[in-house]
């Protein structure tokens, strides 16, 4: 019976810890959206022009979008890289100390976010050869 109480706190805590985080994050932008639709109409009412950026969202006002920037692809593609390469290390790592075969099973996993970072560089190179070629 204790067995049951124990894999119900360590699978419902975090259950419940992600929806209180989502209710509490879902009640904040309803609040801010609300405050700015308040803003929105008092304005409106008074005839005051209010600047387009104000709310931060200048595809609501009509302005062109802003182009992307391929660095924010190298960026995440070094991160991510160096992320998976350190999580597959560890594990790796972990397995020759304890001589286990456990641990290079979880250092498998450092692949997802190495090979995510493979294809941020692949983004950047497309956006690099996209800004060359518009250029």
């Amino acid at each position: 019976m204790t067995e049951v109480a124990v894999v119900t706190v360590l699978f419902g805590a975090p259950v419940v810890g992600v929806v209180l985080i989502a209710y509490f994050f879902t009640r904040l932008i309803r609040q801010r959206n609300e405050l700015k639709a308040e803003l929105y109409s008092k304005a409106l009412e008074k005839g005051v022009e209010l600047p387009p950026d104000l709310f931060g969202n200048r595809k609501l006002f009509g302005s062109e979008k802003k182009p992307k920037n391929p660095q924010r692809s190298f960026n995440a593609g070094v991160i991510l890289l160096a992320a998976g390469v350190s999580f597959a290390l560890a594990f790796a790592i972990a397995g020759l100390i304890t001589c286990q075969k456990e641990p290079f099973v979880a250092a498998a996993f450092g692949v997802i976010p190495a090979l995510l970072g493979v294809a941020c560089f692949v983004f950047y190179a497309v956006g690099k050869k996209r800004q060359h070629g518009q250029a």
